[in-house]
């Protein structure tokens, strides 16, 4: 699989990334415009029985939707026999699990502990029991809000009794009730984990336990505070004796105030959580390593039950993934890592991923100012071109002599004879014009796609101080020791909340506007680097390009501007060549380094028009759906 492909009616944007045992994607849902995740789960038995039973389980819990609970939105079947697979679409949650050290107050616990003892009252009432509810299945939203995630070991009971297990599985002892870990889990199972979940939120320690598992109550910590009471009752030996999940929520918000408390009183102490990344970058030689310890019964052990979604699965497909604001960034800018793995900002040995995260890669990494001793004076610029690019203009006199881009790729490198490999590095050396010398690398073992395009442009051919591909040669050897030490560096700051380097080009525009257009296929749009450009290919000729831009205004004199809701376009005919229209869309303005002003646009390029096309009205058409996206947004 790659970016741009699609699975059924969702587009994948990046990825893979880990998320329990299976591969991970970002994707968008062309219909609805919507992000979602997809979980791939490879079957065993790829009869047509298994993927029927697997879809209607599946499609069944798409039902359950609840606000605490991550959800599932649907599920896909792709391929035949041997390539077939099974696809879970689930809710793109923006946050972190509480799966860190953490000791928190009581009533922030008990506010969290509410919330999800409402999610398992929702599925208790429709017969559906978590059975693995633990620090590392709580996500917090950025709107701090608790989720329920993971339902990989969820069960479904008949409404009366108890069911006794007889598939294979796993749950995590540590938080398990005595009888989930003597194979008969029931509702009020999930009512125990919640209790030590709470516990070990406050404390730092799960509870400590006795013969058969249970808890010896006499042992629990003082720090509980006002939470005793319910905690106590929650962690009964006996499950006839715990509060269902309803009654415990009850208990838990007349304690701690409800969910408007959770986000009004404990705003500062959840905004300053160092919460855990819910998936993980994904290579070929990535490991999930050893769990990080919970205490005594922090191993996952495995049980005999039957799940909710078992039906010949390699793998138990966790129904739920949150994903993290970044991915591979913590708090501070540095990237996160598993207790015992290696560090993710190096290279791995045997699979060098080099660009990881495309909207965290920072190409301004990759250049250095100092060597270019030819020129006076050598400044980056950050504000040229797509947030994939940064550029070091090389000045003599003040004037903008040479300009060395840096910019992150798609594609991979060319096929191209003239290539040598420096270190662990391998760079591709294109033809030289009068005007531009390029360089492309790509780390040697690196099964990523993408690449880096290094290119020193002559602004004044006739005031160069040394030769072009001399520059380029030194950008060139600076970054590739850069790469070969630990791939690119991450961006030092996140982008501006009303950036167009968070949105997503391809889903930006109305579909319906662009199926009106005559010859314009919307089918399969493929994407560029870090979503931020977008392509649309033709039953005819004719191309639409769509790529965000940065820097200074293009308004000058014979450029023609319309207004669409509030934003300014400019319109450019037959720039790149006849029957083409060059349109670029206004997003706003921003003050950038060295207090200059600049605007964020939408560019749009459209190409070769058929004679009946007029290009500019095609263009334009698109700007305006653009200008009402962003309105809207």
């Amino acid at each position: 699989m790659r970016r741009g492909e699609r699975v059924g009616k969702y587009r994948l944007t990046s990825g893979p990334v880990e998320g329990g045992q299976g591969a991970v994607w970002f994707a968008v849902d062309t219909e609805l415009g919507r992000p979602v995740v997809l979980k791939r789960a490879r079957l065993r038995d790829t009869g047509p029985g298994s993927f029927d039973q697997m879809l209607a389980e599946a499609r069944a819990l798409a039902k359950f939707s609840h606000p605490h609970v991550v959800t599932l939105y649907d599920a896909v079947r792709t391929g035949k026999d041997e390539r077939a697979a099974f696809w879970l679409v689930l809710e793109h949650v923006q946050g972190g699990s509480l799966d860190v050290p953490l000791k928190l107050t009581p009533q922030l616990a008990g506010g969290i502990g509410a919330q999800i003892a409402g999610a398992l009252a929702a599925l208790h009432a429709k017969s559906l029991v978590h059975c693995d509810v633990k620090p590392g299945n709580i996500v917090i939203t950025e709107d701090r809000t608790a989720k329920l995630a993971d339902f990989g070991a969820a069960l479904r009971v008949d409404s009366h009794t108890t069911i006794t297990p007889n598939g294979p599985l796993s749950l995590t002892p540590a938080f398990a009730a005595p009888e989930a870990i003597r194979g008969a889990p029931e509702r009020a199972s999930d009512v125990f984990s919640l209790g030590v979940t709470l516990y070990q939120l406050i404390t730092g320690t799960p509870p400590l336990r006795g013969p058969g598992h249970a808890v010896r109550l006499e042992t629990l910590s003082p720090q509980l505070g006002p939470l005793t009471g319910v905690l106590t009752a929650m962690l009964q030996r006996d499950p006839g004796a715990r509060p269902s999940a309803a009654a415990a929520q009850g208990s838990l918000t007349e304690l701690t105030g409800g969910p408007r408390a959770l986000a009004e009183d404990h705003r500062r102490e959840l905004d300053t959580l160092q919460l855990a990344p819910a998936t993980r970058p994904f290579t070929t030689t990535s490991s999930a390593g050893p769990a990080r310890p919970t205490g005594a019964w922090s191993r996952t052990a495995p049980l005999r039950r039957r799940p909710l979604l078992a039906a010949g699965t390699a793998v138990a497909a966790a129904l739920a993934v949150a994903v993290p604001l970044l991915l591979m960034l913590n708090g501070d800018g540095k990237e996160a890592q598993e207790d015992g793995a290696a560090p993710t900002t190096g290279r791995p040995p045997g699979a060098a991923a080099f660009l990881g995260d495309h909207r965290t890669a920072d190409p301004c990494g990759l250049l250095e100012v100092r060597g270019f001793d030819a020129y006076e004076e050598a400044l980056p610029d950050r504000d040229q071109g797509n947030f994939n690019r940064c550029d070091l203009r090389l000045q003599t006199h003040g004037e903008d002599v040479v300009d060395i881009r840096v910019e992150f790729d798609e594609e991979g490198l060319p096929e191209q004879e003239r290539r040598r490999t420096e270190g662990g590095v391998t760079v591709v050396e294109l033809a030289e014009t009068s005007s531009e010398c390029e360089r492309v690398l790509k780390v040697t073992e690196s099964p990523e796609e993408g690449s880096v395009r290094i290119t020193a442009v002559a602004r004044e051919p006739e005031k160069l101080r040394q030769e072009l591909c001399e520059t380029a040669g030194i950008a060139t050897d600076f970054a590739a020791g850069v790469l070969d030490d630990g791939g690119v560096p991450r961006r030092k700051a996140d982008f501006d909340d009303r950036s167009l380097a968070l949105m997503d080009a391809c889903v930006l525009l109305d579909q319906q506007v662009l199926e009106k257009d005559p010859g314009v296929s919307v089918g399969e749009p493929e994407a560029g680097f870090g979503d931020w450009a977008c392509q649309w290919k033709s039953t005819s000729d004719m191309e639409v390009d769509l790529q965000f831009d940065q820097g200074k205004s293009p308004r000058r004199p014979g450029i023609d501007e319309v207004r669409y809701r509030g934003h300014t376009a400019f319109v450019e005919p037959d720039r790149e060549g006849p029957r083409s229209c060059h349109v670029e869309l206004v997003h706003r303005t921003y003050l950038g380094e060295g207090q200059r002003r600049g605007t964020e646009r939408v560019a749009f390029t459209v190409q070769r028009a058929p004679e009946k096309v007029d290009p500019c009205k095609v263009g334009k058409d698109l700007a305006k759906s653009a200008a009402e996206s962003l309105s809207s947004a």
